[in-house]
């Protein structure tokens, strides 16, 4: 079981990495105003969160099942506690390094989230200024900006 775990966070990991990237290239498109590539990469970025999504539920039903606990506490569960349960010292130190490795991931990718929304939002309020600039600040097609 405790190998298996390992193996559930490791994908996890592998799927936070890909999120990084991804977020780092949509950065990228959206200082460049690249539309098409920013509509490949959200494409992505949704089959990456329903993957992310699958790998969860597996390691929280791993985790009910290893340690006899209700679905509320296996959602709860930190992994600081799961290491104390982990017999193999040999996963259990993988496990104290994949945890680390997991927080500086999601540091990254919520600072990269966070820089991706305020260009989104110039980006925005760029195109909203156009609009209003050619049109004087009439709807356009009855479409509001």
């Amino acid at each position: 079981m405790e190998q298996q775990l390992y193996r559930y966070l490791q994908f996890e990991q592998q799927l936070l990495q890909e999120l990084v990237r991804l977020a780092t290239r949509q950065q990228t498109a959206l200082a460049n105003y690249n539309i098409a590539e920013l509509e490949e990469i959200t494409s992505f970025q949704n089959e990456l969160i329903k993957n992310v999504r699958i790998a969860e539920e597996k390691r929280i039903d791993l985790l009910m099942s290893w340690m006899r606990i209700g679905r509320r506490d296996a959602v709860n569960l930190k992994l600081s506690l799961i290491k104390k349960h982990v017999e193999n010292p040999d996963i259990s130190t993988a496990i104290r390094e994949l945890q680390k490795s997991l927080r500086s991931l999601i540091e990254q990718l919520q600072v990269l989230n966070t820089t991706n929304r305020l260009l989104t939002n110039r980006a925005r309020t760029s195109i909203k200024e156009m609009m209003e600039m050619i049109t004087g600040g009439n709807s356009m097609c009855n479409v509001k900006i």
